[in-house]
C-alpha cells in the first residue's frame, strides 16, 4: 500500500471524526424508532382475603406472581386506589380498616418504591406481606379495595 493511499484514508477518517464531534458539540438530536417485540413482564391479578388477613397476627403473604421474558431490573411502586388515607397504610375497603404492606422488614406506603430484579423465563413471587390494622368490620360484605402496582423498567 502506498504512502499516498494511506495518507488519503487517514485524512478521510480525520474529517469524518471531526464532523461527528462537531455535530455532538453543537447539540444534535438522535431519534430512535421501533417496536417492543415481546412483553417485558406480566403480573397475575392478585387478591387478598380480608377475613384470613384479620385472623392472622403476623400477616399474610401477598401472592404477587411475576413472569418476565428476559432478565429485568424494575422499581415496583404501589398506589392506593381507595380512599386517600394520607398514611403509610392502604385503604382496607370499609371505614376504619387499613392494610399495611411490607417487603422484608420495611413498610411500603402509597407512592413508595422498591428495587427488584427478575431473572428471565421464570415465574417469581415477590415477597410482600399484608397486615390488617385498625380493622373496623371485617365481616362487611362490601369490603373491597384496590392497589395499583406499577413497574418502572430501568
Amino acid at each position: 500500500m502506498s504512502t499516498t493511499i494511506r495518507f488519503q484514508r487517514l485524512a478521510v477518517f480525520g474529517i469524518i471524526s471531526t464532523c461527528s464531534s462537531l455535530a455532538f458539540a453543537v447539540g444534535g438530536t438522535i431519534r430512535f424508532s421501533g417496536a417492543v417485540v415481546e412483553s417485558a413482564c406480566t403480573v397475575q391479578n392478585q387478591a387478598i382475603d380480608m377475613k384470613t388477613l384479620a385472623a392472622s397476627r403476623t400477616g399474610s403473604q401477598i401472592p404477587l406472581s411475576v413472569y418476565c421474558n428476559a432478565s429485568q431490573s424494575v422499581r415496583i411502586s404501589m398506589q392506593d386506589m381507595g380512599t386517600a388515607t394520607g398514611r403509610r397504610t392502604f385503604d382496607g375497603g370499609v371505614a376504619g380498616a387499613e392494610v399495611a404492606i411490607s417487603h422484608g422488614a420495611a413498610t411500603i406506603g402509597p407512592g413508595d418504591a422498591i428495587n427488584y430484579s427478575f431473572k428471565g423465563k421464570q415465574e417469581v413471587s415477590v415477597p410482600l406481606t399484608a397486615t390488617l390494622r385498625k380493622a373496623a368490620n371485617v365481616d362487611a360484605a362490601s369490603m373491597h379495595s384496590s392497589v395499583l402496582i406499577s413497574f418502572d423498567y430501568r
